[in-house]
């Protein structure tokens, strides 16, 4: 009986695994949730941002930190959306949210070659910081979810460039 290719693909198979083990990964979601947009933060600290979405799609989920460590934790649902907005003329897409006097700002480029997100946050004095990423991870940036406000290219103009909304914004769109 000859054993040679059962044995090469059971050592095949421990390669491949032990491989994946040792992986980084690039996203903050888990295991039953959905990429929406995720980047790794060109810092020393080798942070990584993510949106995801639950399996039901109706919470989406902002964490900020490492695997080991999750720095800072968002949930968004239908009561309490997480904005979107599409700049028609840049085609990127920006995913915002105000934190205890913060705005957070994460822009997703249009996929193209060299394009990178970023992350803008910023206070009532400006930007406090403002981070490129190192790679993206593009996943479901244009989910439809009633954990995410779609704002309109128009009102952003409109409004000097305001995003994410005030709460002036927010409460009309949500009342």
């Amino acid at each position: 009986m000859n054993l040679t290719k059962p044995l090469t693909c059971l050592v095949l198979t421990l390669a491949l695994e032990e491989v994946s083990a040792n992986e980084t990964k690039d996203d903050l979601c888990v295991s039953n949730e959905s990429l929406v947009a995720s980047c790794r933060l060109a810092e020393a600290k080798n942070r990584i941002l993510s949106f995801c979405a639950s399996p039901d799609t109706k919470a989406i989920f902002y964490r900020f930190g490492t695997a080991s460590t999750i720095e800072f934790m968002r949930s968004f649902s239908g009561d309490n959306p997480v904005f979107r907005w599409a700049d028609a003329a840049t085609h990127t897409t920006y995913f915002g949210f105000r934190s205890s006097g913060y705005a957070y700002v994460f822009g997703v480029p249009q996929e193209v070659l060299g394009a990178k997100a970023f992350l803008e946050v910023t206070n009532l004095n400006g930007v406090v910081k403002r981070r490129a990423c190192t790679e993206n991870s593009f996943g479901r940036k244009s989910i439809i979810s009633e954990a995410i406000a779609e704002v309109e290219d128009g009102e952003v103009r409109g409004s000097d460039f305001l995003f994410p909304p005030d709460s002036n914004f927010i409460n009309s769109t949500l009342n």
